[in-house]
């Protein structure tokens, strides 16, 4: 070879083959996450949650205030174990779930979610838990002041059973409020009319099927939710109507709650993922 000659090209190397894994980027599932907790905190939301979760704090105070004599043990049982996971838990779920998905389409942030390098079904399931995220920590801290209204410096109350008390309460109302934004999210995705659905299913199977000493009580959250509780804190279940000689095991009811919130989550990020969404324009088509 002439030393003029001009070097022999080098060999292009081959391009990487794409990446087939659908595995979502980190930081695009953490981006997801900390605009949805924004977006959880931020409106009126947030202040209606705040005016629920207040109530029972309310009627603690009042009825300490002024019931003699006062039994703590009668407000517990109608507060603690009764209105709120009965109620203000189930209505917060269902608060935050219902515009889980429309949200993003109103406020023209689906587009940005769906271009990220993220499977749909990732998006869905980051949403869920940013809105679990919030709900569960902003009601172990209303949970935790209505116990110390209940209970706090009473005679025999030691700050540390509280303490305890209060954080299964807190890891129970996690438990029980992912299975029901699990629920709502899904409802969210079928009809705009979720609210009207979800305050149906809180009266009919959460407010009555729940309390019935009977076998279809096993498919509500708050009977599982209840029965941990009971079991965890020795209590007696006379005030949930239920026999612990008949109520399944914690492990058993652990398993449903858990067992739910899969199955619904699961067809909640299927559905998300198969159907097409119509995003507002800045035009507003």
């Amino acid at each position: 070879m002439s030393p003029d000659a001009p070097p022999a090209p080098t060999p292009a190397r081959p391009a990487a083959p794409p990446d087939l894994s659908n595995r979502p980027s980190l930081g695009a599932l953490a981006t997801v996450l900390r605009i949805t907790i924004a977006r959880q905190l931020r409106g009126k939301r947030i202040w209606l949650f705040m005016l629920m979760f207040a109530a029972p704090l309310a009627i603690a105070l009042l009825v300490r205030r002024y019931d003699e004599p006062y039994d703590p043990a009668e407000s517990e049982r109608a507060l603690i174990f009764g209105l709120i996971p009965q109620a203000i838990l189930p209505l917060a779920a269902l608060l935050f779930a219902s515009s889980l998905v429309q949200d993003d389409v109103e406020e023209q942030t689906l587009t940005y979610f769906l271009i990220r390098p993220i499977p749909r079904w990732a998006i869905y399931l980051v949403k869920v838990l940013g809105a679990t995220l919030v709900t569960s920590a902003l009601a172990a801290l209303f949970n935790a002041a209505t116990l110390a209204a209940v209970r706090g410096g009473l005679p025999g109350e030691a700050p540390e059973a509280l303490l305890t008390e209060s954080g299964v309460l807190a890891g129970l109302s996690a438990l029980a409020l992912m299975a029901y934004i699990s629920i709502f999210g899904l409802l969210g995705l079928f009809t705009r009319r979720v609210l009207v659905i979800g305050v149906g299913y809180i009266l009919v199977f959460e407010g009555v099927v729940s309390n019935i000493p009977f076998l279809v009580r096993y498919g509500t959250i708050l009977f599982h939710t209840r029965v941990l509780a009971i079991r965890r804190l020795g209590l007696d279940g006379g005030f949930a109507s239920i026999d612990l000689d008949e109520a399944p095991a914690a492990t058993t009811s652990l398993a449903a709650l858990l067992g739910a919130t899969a199955l619904f989550l699961g067809l909640g990020a299927w559905l998300f993922s198969s159907r097409e969404f119509r995003v507002k324009t800045p035009e507003g088509s």
